[in-house]
This record gives structure tokens, C-alpha cells and sequence, in this order.
């Protein structure tokens, strides 16, 4: 049976995470004026994520990461001229529209600093195989798009 609530949708959410000893700490409580609730966790490969509830959200989840660009990747980006950056992004846009995750890039679209990659699930569909399936895709989207940098610039640590 769907959730009806934010309250059921916390609950089912919280063990769902501590089930899976991929919960890290309750965040509801520094974002209260915006959220529902709010869980952190991080996945078995390392990439962190959050489940919230905005609370101009009805009936709906989103799980969210924040993939911030490694400083000696946004320094190579920002050496390139105008046309070279826009051409990187269009095809780093491309190649992440191929995967299920939504995403956009910030703080300015211009020059980007990170990419926000969100996966909403509405309250009809809120089970924990599609919590499973969407926190998967929302960690998969940031190898992705880690892979990419990496390719494109060399790891960030060894330079």
C-alpha cells in the first residue's frame, strides 16, 4: 500500500536506510524551514546522497547529490576559451542525459562549479525496490560524470 504521508514516507524512508547501513545522520532538523524531512547517507562506492521532502513538494521524494567539479578540473575548464568550455558542457550535458537522473550544473550555468543530479520518486511508487533503483542511479550518474572529468583532465589527486 502507497504511502499517504510525509510522516509514513519519513518512516518507510529512515528504515529502509538503516536497513541497508547506508544512513548517516537526520538533516531534518537544519533544513526544517525547507523540508519535511531530511536523511543523509552514503552508498557502498563512497558517493553520498540525501532523501528529503522539500516542503513545496506534494506527495513526492527526491534523492539528491551534489557532485562538486575537483579544483584542478574547474582551473583546466577555465582556461578554455569560451567556445572550447561551451563545447565541453554540451557534450558532458549529452552524455548525462543518456542516464535516468536529472540534473543541472551551478551555481552559474555559464561557468559551472558542480552538478546537482536529483531522482524523484511520488508517494504511489515509494517502495524500497524503487529507493533501491533510484539512490543506484543517482550513484551511478556521479561515476559517470566523474568518469568523464577523469578522461577528459586526469585524476584530480595526482597533479
Amino acid at each position: 500500500m502507497p504511502v499517504q504521508n510525509s510522516a509514513e514516507a519519513s518512516k518507510l524512508i529512515r528504515k529502509w536506510m538503516e536497513d541497508r547501513k547506508v544512513f548517516k545522520s537526520d538533516s531534518s532538523d537544519a533544513n526544517k524551514d525547507t523540508v519535511q524531512f531530511s536523511y543523509d547517507g552514503t552508498c557502498n562506492n563512497g558517493v553520498n546522497f540525501t532523501i528529503q521532502q522539500p516542503k513545496d513538494m506534494v506527495r513526492v521524494v527526491g534523492i539528491t547529490t551534489k557532485m562538486l567539479f575537483a579544483p584542478i578540473h574547474l582551473k583546466k575548464i577555465s582556461s578554455f576559451d569560451q567556445h572550447r568550455r561551451d563545447k565541453f558542457f554540451r557534450d558532458l550535458t549529452k552524455s548525462l542525459l543518456l542516464i535516468p537522473p536529472s540534473f543541472f550544473f551551478g551555481p552559474n550555468p555559464e561557468k559551472p562549479e558542480w552538478t546537482f543530479i536529483i531522482k524523484e520518486i511520488s508517494y504511489d511508487e515509494l517502495t524500497e525496490g524503487r529507493l533501491i533503483e533510484a539512490v543506484e542511479q543517482v550513484s551511478r550518474a556521479v561515476l559517470w560524470a566523474s568518469a568523464i572529468l577523469v578522461d577528459e583532465f586526469g585524476e584530480p589527486n595526482t597533479e
